[in-house]
């Protein structure tokens, strides 16, 4: 099928259809990864189409959570089949763990063993854990899991994690990060926490509370709980002071949009935006003046490929690209 595209459709068109494919039917998501494999241009194509049926539903990231789900209850019960089967003597061999790694493994029974996940630069890792929830690790993360028959606790150690939480009344789900408490029932938000003391909590769907980090307790964690309603956000900074009085504000649209790799910014500094970038490669976009990045610029980038974004920023505001070594791309007046 894709042969037949390749003279009919230019990459862009054949992203969209593939892209609309692999939403509407899963099965169809491996033939279009291999599509995108042949070339870089694909792939970035095919994200900035996949990014766009996102944004236009909303629901259409929980829509493939859920259908993840629901193939883990299927090897799940294929695997208790294979089991019963080795028991009674119709498998002599051993069985072997799968090694599909975005799946967890088993409900932790102790507070000294819990389920580590991370991620290291670059990568952006999706993980279905034991309850239903999904996860998603970004860049240079580590999180970790307690499941415990009456609760779900997870400590957030760095980076930036996207929640989508299965529901369930009876066992609160709580995220910590530097001792500040994210808890909710069934709803979906990111927690972020780059440096000590600094967390930021953006909530999408649902409701939550947030307790604020590196608060001691004799201060009165119950006065300075805040509740978020869907599309707002919690900011805080290293300051004890600050956080007794911190109010929720509304979070920018583009909030949450780095889960699909490519993000749109509207009228944006070149600062933040090549700092961001720059968390996902080893090779580091620099802007060669203040001037240079204080300019601002609106673009939907690709935020995962350094190459792409120096190229759209250089286009859209007069600037050259200079390539210095192997780890650094300098923009220039």
């Amino acid at each position: 099928m894709t042969q037949e595209r390749d003279g009919e459709f230019s990459v862009e068109d054949q992203a969209r259809l593939l892209a609309l494919e692999a939403l509407c039917d899963p099965t169809t998501r491996a033939a279009a990864m291999r599509w995108c494999n042949e070339d870089s241009g694909r792939r970035a194509a095919f994200d900035k189409a996949e990014a766009a049926l996102t944004r236009l539903d909303p629901a259409a990231r929980r829509i493939r959570a859920r259908q993840r789900l629901l193939k883990l209850a299927i090897a799940a019960s294929v695997a208790g089949l294979i089991a019963v089967g080795a028991s009674l003597g119709l498998n002599k061999n051993e069985g072997n763990a799968t090694g599909h790694r975005d799946i967890a493994g088993k409900t932790n029974s102790t507070p000294d063993n819990p389920l580590v996940l991370t991620t290291k630069r670059g990568e952006v890792r999706d993980v279905t854990l034991a309850d239903g929830s999904v996860v998603t690790l970004d860049t240079n993360s580590r999180l970790l899991v307690w499941m415990r028959p009456d609760r779900r606790d997870l400590e957030l150690d760095h980076g930036r994690v996207h929640f989508i939480v299965a529901h369930d009344r009876s066992r609160p789900f709580t995220v910590v990060a530097d001792g500040g408490a994210t808890r909710a029932l069934g709803t979906v938000f990111d927690v972020e926490r780059r440096n000590r003391c600094e967390m930021k909590v953006v909530l999408f769907e649902g409701q939550v509370t947030v307790s604020p980090p590196c608060t001691p307790q004799r201060l009165g964690l119950a006065a300075n709980k805040r509740y978020l309603k869907p599309g707002e956000r919690m900011r805080y900074l290293p300051s004890i002071a600050q956080a007794a009085s911190i109010v929720p504000d509304r979070a920018p649209k583009n909030e949450g949009q780095w889960v699909t790799g490519v993000k749109s910014y509207e009228d944006e500094m070149v600062g933040s935006i090549l700092a961001e970038v720059n968390l996902y490669s080893s090779v580091q976009l620099i802007a060669a003046t203040p001037e240079i990045a204080s300019m601002r610029v609106s673009a939907e980038l690709h935020i995962r490929n350094p190459e792409t974004v120096a190229k759209h920023l250089a286009r859209s505001l007069g600037l050259t690209v200079e390539i210095q070594g192997t780890d650094r791309i300098v923009l220039k007046k």
